[in-house]
């Protein structure tokens, strides 16, 4: 076919031009790769590490609340006007501080006639036992007189009538000694009696000191000065801050391999994510109809921030599955979402939402969003890596 010489030259330029075209063209896409390549940032100093499944215990979960292992409701045991208050709510006490003053001046004139009748009484034992020392050497006298005048009647030494005369004083010696010795006998009731009204008036008097029945901490005040208080009247609730235990409901279920001293694991929500060793101290022998469930009391250590009314969970091995454990160094939390940097090709870094399970100290179980084998950043802390790349 024979081309025209002007035609030939015009595809010429047309054929170079689109060649300078597909080249400038080239040249920017590297241009821009170099670009986008650059703006990758390498974070350094981040731990990585792959994740993979372990054994952990499957455990039975039961909510609870933290009580005290001993509890005293602290009552008035007689009336009065309450002079002070020496204590407030929050407060620790030593067994036998006085916790409220009474005004005292009714029971204290009450404890001293009180004394006063006691020491009367002692008084007149004492008078009665000397007369009764007197009736019975009156008593032995006539005796005698009367055993020698018994004699002599039989030796018909002396007459009936001085015979009857003797025998008579001797009968009144006698019954004087009896007499003598019946009102000892009630001096001696009475003086008692007198002493054991001084000692309740003594107890009574005592009374107007409300103290605390051991030590522990003042949890409840229900008293102010002014007040007139009665028998019986609650004035403080005080618990025992050395010992605390959780009160756990559990199924009834539970009832079938739980048992006293079995060993579980508290965690307290105050506390978190800290958990404490406990071991069951009581439990109920049966559950109850109603709500099918039974409580256990397990003891917990002595702990920095523990006290009564916390809510907490106690948890019972009764297994092992295979699960996905994270520390929680590693989980983000963004807003309600909470997720874990996974490393992906490339070294690149991606945010990815997992949902978490029960958690061991500061180990959290994965539940879902993460896969066996996966690699993970440990300590991401505030920063965003989504899109960024972990240094080697």
């Amino acid at each position: 076919m024979n081309v025209i010489p002007g035609t030939r030259n015009a595809i010429r330029r047309r054929l170079w031009a689109v060649l300078i075209g597909v080249g400038m063209l080239a040249a920017g896409c590297g241009r821009e790769n170099q670009r986008t390549a650059e703006k990758i940032e390498v974070v350094p100093g981040l731990r990585v590490q792959k994740i993979q499944l372990r054994g952990v215990a499957v455990e039975l979960e039961a909510p609870g609340s933290v009580i005290a292992v001993s509890t005293a409701q602290v009552a008035a045991r007689t009336m009065g006007t309450v002079l002070q208050v020496a204590v407030r709510e929050g407060d620790y006490v030593k067994r036998g501080q006085v916790l409220v003053q009474l005004d005292e001046r009714e029971v204290a004139s009450h404890r001293s006639a009180a004394q006063a009748g006691a020491q009367g009484a002692t008084a007149g034992v004492v008078q009665t036992t000397k007369a009764l020392a007197a009736a019975q050497a009156q008593a032995d006298v006539m005796q005698k007189t009367y055993d020698r005048y018994s004699y002599l009647k039989e030796q018909k030494s002396v007459s009936p009538q001085e015979f009857d005369e003797i025998s008579a004083k001797q009968q009144a010696a006698q019954a004087n000694l009896e007499q003598v010795k019946a009102a000892l006998r009630q001096s001696e009731a009475g003086s008692v009696q007198a002493d054991s009204e001084a000692h309740a008036a003594e107890s009574v008097a005592s009374y107007a000191r409300v103290v605390a029945p051991f030590d522990g901490r003042v949890i409840r005040r229900t008293v102010e000065p002014g007040s007139l208080v009665s028998p019986g009247m609650p004035l403080f609730v005080v618990e025992d801050a050395s010992r605390y235990q959780l009160e756990a409901t559990l199924p009834a279920e539970a009832a079938a391999f739980l048992r006293k001293n079995a060993s579980a694991r508290v965690q307290l929500d105050a506390l978190e994510p800290k958990s404490l060793p406990g071991k069951v101290a009581e439990m109920e022998a049966g559950a109850d109809p109603a709500s099918h469930t039974l409580k256990a009391r397990i003891d917990l250590p002595k702990e920095a921030g523990v006290q009564s009314g916390m809510f907490g969970r106690a948890f019972f091995q009764r297994g092992e599955k295979q699960a996905l454990l994270v520390p929680a160094t590693a989980l983000v939390d963004r807003g309600q979402l909470r997720g874990i940097y996974v490393l992906g090709d490339g070294g690149l870094l991606h945010w990815r939402v997992v949902t978490v399970g029960r958690n061991t100290s500061d180990v959290f179980e994965v539940l879902s969003g993460l896969n066996d084998g996966d690699v993970v950043v440990l300590n991401p802390g505030t920063q965003e890596l989504d899109g960024k790349k972990a240094a080697q």
